[in-house]
């Protein structure tokens, strides 16, 4: 505080700073910042805006795996469904083999064999959000500069054994053409099972991923909070003395007038 001398202009000052400091805290609390200009805090303004921008990049990044995690669920959910149709393909030709079915009944299962290769090449050549699903590709998440990326994808659908299993030739006609679906079949299972695994891999790693992005959020908005936010209790605090400096130094303006008028009052 000021040191009060006995002239009324020296009054009228402090009654002025005093007042503009209780009117700065009442901002304060009001805007939750205890930033009401650049000259507050300048280093720390620079710090909390550079800060700032990073959290609107991480929260861009944030998107980018939620939606890079709905990719590879939807991948994993054709790929489950697959297995299911690959499973009932292997059930048909297995019974296909069976040496006491006539004609009309193997024609049958190879009815739905047929059937269900059309779903399985449907379910290859699914799409999200008009991305194919199972071209192989390898889709890469950035996370900064600094963490590089994590990678989603890379289920190919297309490979010999599966063009195969979807292939004309593959039939239940009879029983050595049952015998060959089935080896195709058992193979094709195999691929689907190992890319299932790497889908899961995928999504763990999206996930751990997230988390991280979540942590570091956290951290700058803690950082950010300590740089910018209002320190209730303190302000409050301040609040109450420069009110009560505000009021000395109104009775002291008061004081220093009737002094005056006094003096006045001998003078004539």
């Amino acid at each position: 505080m000021r040191p009060i001398d006995s002239s009324g202009a020296s009054f009228i000052e402090q009654l002025n700073w005093h007042t503009n400091q209780t009117t700065a805290a009442l901002s304060r609390l009001s805007g939750g910042s205890k930033l009401l200009a650049p000259q507050d805090d300048a280093a720390g303004l620079a710090v909390a805006t550079r800060m700032e921008a990073a959290d609107r990049q991480l929260a861009a990044t944030q998107s980018n795996l939620a939606n890079a995690i709905s990719y590879s669920q939807t991948q994993d959910g054709y790929l489950t469904g697959a297995q299911s149709v690959l499973g009932r393909m292997g059930e048909l030709a297995i019974r296909a083999q069976d040496g006491t079915l006539s004609e009309d009944q193997r024609a049958l299962y190879a009815q739905e064999f047929h059937a269900l290769k059309d779903v399985f090449n449907d379910a290859r050549t699914a799409r999200y959000n008009e991305v194919d699903l199972f071209d192989g590709r390898q889709l890469q998440v950035p996370l900064s500069p600094e963490s590089g990326s994590v990678g989603a994808g890379s289920v190919d659908l297309f490979t010999a054994e599966l063009n195969a299993l979807t292939a004309n030739e593959t039939a239940l006609d009879n029983p050595t053409a049952a015998q060959d679906a089935m080896d195709i079949i058992t193979k094709s299972v195999d691929h689907l099972a190992n890319a299932q695994a790497r889908v899961g891999t995928s999504l763990n790693g999206l996930a751990m991923a997230q988390e991280q992005i979540a942590t570091q959020r956290a951290n700058l908005a803690e950082t950010v909070s300590r740089i910018q936010d209002t320190d209730v209790a303190a302000t409050v605090t301040a609040l109450a003395k420069q009110r009560l400096m505000t009021e000395n130094s109104v009775f002291a303006l008061n004081q220093a007038n009737l002094q005056g008028g006094h003096f006045i009052n001998l003078l004539s």
